[in-house]
């Protein structure tokens, strides 16, 4: 297979399970943030491979040099979302899912872009990796 990453963005609890799952089955992926202090927290954590973009400055999303496989965004907050489906969606036409516990913003994330908006309570989406 050729060298892919999945990008996984929004680390609220079920973010964080979902880069576990990453870990153990060996799949590449790099992490997607916003946040100068995050960004520091997941090198302390051992995940080297981390790209900050500045979500209000689209000059900043410059695209990754490597080809994307599929993103996951774990919603944390609806704005912060949107941006990064606006971000992703211009690096690829790859699968973008967002994982939300909200019915309501269904609608604006497909009108962004995304592929599949997917509720879950629980944020346990380690299923949508059994294909990949």
């Amino acid at each position: 297979m050729e060298d892919k990453r999945i990008i996984v963005a929004g680390l609220n609890e079920a973010g964080q399970s979902f880069i576990r799952t990453l870990q153990f089955r060996e799949l590449k992926f790099v992490v997607l943030t916003n946040s100068k202090q995050e960004a520091k927290l997941l090198r302390k954590q051992g995940i080297m491979d981390v790209i900050l973009v500045n979500s209000n400055n689209r000059n900043s999303w410059i695209p990754p040099a490597f080809r994307i496989r599929d993103v996951f965004i774990f919603e944390s907050s609806l704005a912060l979302s949107c941006r990064f489906v606006q971000c992703c969606r211009s690096w690829t036409s790859e699968p973008i899912y967002v994982i939300t516990q909200q019915w309501n913003p269904r609608a604006i994330y497909k009108a962004l872009g995304a592929s599949h908006i997917v509720f879950s309570q629980t944020g346990e989406v380690g299923f949508l990796l059994n294909n990949k």
